[in-house]
C-alpha cells in the first residue's frame, strides 16, 4: 500500500496502477499482465488512487484497543 501511494504521488496524472505479485507497478494492463507471465503467481491487483487514499486513511484512523501507552517502551527509558 505504502509504495502505491509512493507511486501515486511521483505520477499526478496517473489514476490507476497494475501491480503484479512481485510487488512492481504498471500504468498499463497489457506490460502487467506480460509481466506476470515470467513470474510463479501471475495475480495481477488493481488499485486506484482513491482506494489507496481511502485505505491509508483507515489505517490512519485505526484504534488500537487493549494497548495502552507504556513510558518504558521509550527509546531513551532505562
Amino acid at each position: 500500500m505504502k509504495d502505491a501511494k509512493q507511486y501515486f504521488d511521483n505520477h499526478d496524472a496517473v489514476d490507476q496502477l497494475y501491480f503484479t505479485s512481485d510487488g512492481l507497478a504498471f500504468f498499463d494492463e497489457q506490460n502487467a499482465t506480460n509481466h506476470a507471465l515470467r513470474l510463479d503467481d501471475y495475480t495481477i491487483t488493481t488499485k486506484t488512487r482513491t482506494e489507496v487514499d481511502n485505505e491509508l486513511a483507515e489505517l490512519a484512523n485505526e484504534t488500537w484497543d487493549g494497548l495502552e501507552y507504556d513510558p518504558l517502551d521509550e527509546l531513551d527509558a532505562e
